[in-house]
């Protein structure tokens, strides 16, 4: 099966990577529009940022941040899979009656609810494994053995998810890089992340311009040859999605990698 590249657009004032306090809908739709250019067949929308120490947001800010864009891109692009990055059940539910079809929550704890809402939406929904929150995430950071832990924590979740009723094909998992995990941690990550695979679900990666992947000194829009290099790793490891920021990049390692297993 083919990766699919998940396109970010990020209507806050603060994200770390592209944040924009003069953010309006003209701006974000042009920026889904290039994604889609670029390769993009899922864009997920967010409406707070999920930086470490990001200052939280109520969910009547985040709806209006995000509710605009969700119906003008629906109507604008029926067939594209369009995602509401949120941990938040009045947020989900918004945007699934303005037409997402995807849940992206990072909460590492999803109430049973949004499993809910997200089966009588017949969405899909995107299981992150987290600990603590944007303030506090830095401090649960302590794991006797990393891999079993995440990959123990998002097959309960899977459990949960299918008791409420959804199937696996509406249920994708993320290994949660950047969340509650030290640099090294996420290194090690990347580098098993394909024993998730073994739990049946499609995969989801979401590595792009994190800071760990930094050089000395480096700000955030120096992290591109990483994050391609990262991305390429996690096709190799057999990740269904990659969420990024740099989707015409992105598409290029894609296309690689294809033809790269095409003719091994």
């Amino acid at each position: 099966m083919t990766a699919k590249i998940m396109g970010i657009v990020n209507a806050t004032p603060d994200s770390f990577y592209d944040g924009d306090p003069q953010n309006n809908l003209d701006k974000l739709m042009a920026k889904c529009r290039q994604h889609i250019s670029d390769g993009a067949s899922i864009l997920d929308i967010g409406g707070e940022s999920t930086r470490p120490f990001a200052t939280p947001v109520e969910a009547e800010e985040e709806i209006a941040r995000t509710l605009e864009l969700v119906k003008t891109a629906r109507q604008t692009w029926p067939e594209i899979i369009l995602s509401q990055d949120t941990y938040k059940i009045p947020v989900a539910l918004e945007a699934l009656k303005a037409g997402a079809n995807m849940i992206n929550d990072v909460s590492g704890t999803p109430d049973p609810e949004m499993f809910k809402l997200v089966k009588d939406f017949n969405a899909q929904i995107v299981i992150t494994h987290n600990r603590g929150n944007s303030q506090t995430m830095y401090e649960h950071t302590q794991y006797e053995d990393l891999i079993l832990e995440v990959k123990e924590f998002l097959a309960s979740k899977i459990e949960e998810a299918q008791k409420a009723g959804l199937t696996m094909e509406q249920i994708i998992i993320d290994p949660g890089f950047g969340f509650a995990k030290t640099r090294e941690q996420n290194y090690r990550l990347l580098a098993h992340c394909s024993e998730f695979k073994t739990l049946g679900a499609r995969m989801l990666i979401g590595l792009s311009h994190k800071k760990f992947l930094s050089q000395p000194n480096e700000k955030p829009p120096k992290r591109k040859t990483q994050t391609l290099c990262a991305n390429f790793a996690a096709l190799c490891a057999g990740a269904d999605i990659l969420r990024v920021h740099d989707a015409k990049e992105t598409q290029k390692v894609l296309n690689f990698f294809h033809e790269l297993e095409a003719n091994s």
